[in-house]
């Protein structure tokens, strides 16, 4: 673009709010104006506004997302070509899939930067539940981080200043202007952080339900597929999963008690929960065949399935909490077998509450978003970024989706730290109702609902 065509900012805003498209010279024009100040929060407002109200071809999305991660360093993996992974979920109740997915794929000679996130709404996050170990340090260098995944071979870790600074900028603008759920806002500051780890291959897990973004199947596999093309335009190999979100995932919600359920899977201890080895398995199973580990899904899910039994996933764990501030005391007593003292470092509330069932039959559903706020109002999660986590809040449930259940026989626990029923008035009454049970018998929970790309 000559210089005699270059619009200003305020142009830009206007060509958008009319409906045209913005070509990849003026979509990275305003992105750089974020790092020269030339765009003020009023711009982008307007502009985040005018991209929500007229939406953005895949065309746009692409040159935005690419704009975002050249804001700010990236890094880069030429000794590890052709292995470098990583997951991305939008975000769920019981959703600690990652927790154990990057150490197994680790495990298999994969590397994965995995650089997560903090929760949204009542959504827990990875970070936060990764600093319920005490010592963890989320915020790493590019130093660290490089030493980290070239040594251990995962690490999740927060973004640093200097990784894809436009979209923390963006982010906290849509924040405060009612522009987080546009599906071309939520792709480009998706894909841009992902692009930023300089991937090969990616999974996306796109959920739907009572307590997603997505509320519908069909709104979750729109974005899926947006998520896909651009992603595929960006040279990342990528399937994206659309999974059920009504229900929590596994048997546990809150903070530490989703690191000790993650453990146990890597322990492969008997009791643990189906579902979320399901997932870890299908979707570290597909990373595997996207990097030619493995020549069939069946044998990806086999290998990720076979780092939990011969605890190679578990140790990998325990190097990268270690590699990551986790003292080396620490990170052994949490990889023993001695329950009571991992108990007393995942600490939780000692105020014990218990979900009753009502009636006999079999459980139909279990209402995540009542489980995710209960925990959300009782400090495991927050109502405001300034929040400070109790780590020590949780949920453990008794039962899964299609279990057979009697009449007064406990199906949850809730652990808080104190009078849970001051705190929170409804706790007790949004723990009852969670539960639904029918009379006659329900099919086991199926969670993957479709299956998005191409191998």
């Amino acid at each position: 673009m000559s210089s005699d065509n270059i619009l200003s900012i305020p142009d830009l805003i206007a060509k958008k709010r009319d409906g045209l498209e913005l070509n990849p010279e003026e979509i990275q024009q305003f992105i750089g104006g974020i790092k020269t100040r030339d765009v003020q929060d009023c711009h982008a407002g307007a502009m985040l506004m005018a991209m929500f109200l007229k939406g953005m071809t895949e065309g746009e999305i692409c040159s935005l997302t690419t704009s975002m991660r050249d804001s700010g360093e990236r890094l880069k993996w030429p000794q590890f070509r052709g292995l470098v992974v990583d997951k991305h979920s939008t975000g769920g109740i019981g959703d600690k899939i990652s927790i154990p997915l990057a150490p197994a794929l680790a495990a298999c000679q994969l590397k994965v930067p995995m650089m997560s996130g903090r929760g949204l709404g009542i959504t827990g996050g990875t970070l936060d539940k990764l600093e319920s170990i005490p010592g963890y340090r989320t915020q790493l260098t590019d130093e660290q981080i490089v030493k980290l995944i070239s040594t251990v071979g995962c690490g999740i870790f927060s973004q640093s200043p200097k990784l894809n600074p436009a979209d923390r900028y963006l982010y906290s603008i849509r924040d405060v202007t009612a522009t987080v759920s546009s599906n071309a806002l939520i792709i480009s500051s998706i894909l841009s952080k992902k692009a930023v780890e300089d991937l090969d291959a990616l999974i996306l897990d796109v959920k739907y339900g009572i307590s997603a973004v997505m509320k519908t199947p069909e709104l979750a596999e729109n974005l899926a597929h947006s998520l896909y093309k651009v992603s595929e335009m960006l040279g990342i190999r990528t399937y994206c999963y659309i999974t059920e979100m009504n229900n929590p995932i596994g048997y546990c919600i809150g903070n530490a008690i989703e690191i000790q359920e993650s453990i146990d899977l890597m322990k492969y201890k008997s009791g643990h929960s189906n579902d979320l080895e399901e997932l870890v398995c299908e979707q570290g199973g597909r990373l595997l065949l996207l990097t030619d580990k493995v020549k069939t899904i069946e044998q990806g899910r086999e290998m990720i399935r076979e780092t939990f039994k011969n605890g190679s996933a578990l140790q990998k764990f325990h190097d990268m909490i270690i590699g990551q501030g986790v003292s080396e005391t620490i990170a052994k007593q949490l990889i023993s077998d001695d329950e009571s003292i991992i108990g007393s470092i995942l600490k939780l509330g000692d105020v014990h509450y218990q979900g009753i069932s009502s009636d006999t039959g079999f459980i139909q559903s279990i209402d995540s978003f009542k489980l995710g706020t209960i925990v959300q109002r009782l400090g495991g999660g927050r109502l405001k970024s300034t929040d400070k986590l109790d780590y020590s809040v949780g949920i453990r449930l008794l039962k899964h989706v299609g279990d057979p259940i009697q009449q007064n026989e406990p199906w949850a626990i809730l652990y808080a730290d104190t009078d849970a029923t001051q705190r929170y008035p409804k706790v007790l009454d949004d723990l009852t109702t969670s539960l639904i049970v029918s009379s006659s018998s329900v099919e086991p929970l199926q969670r993957i609902y479709k299956v998005i790309g191409s191998t």
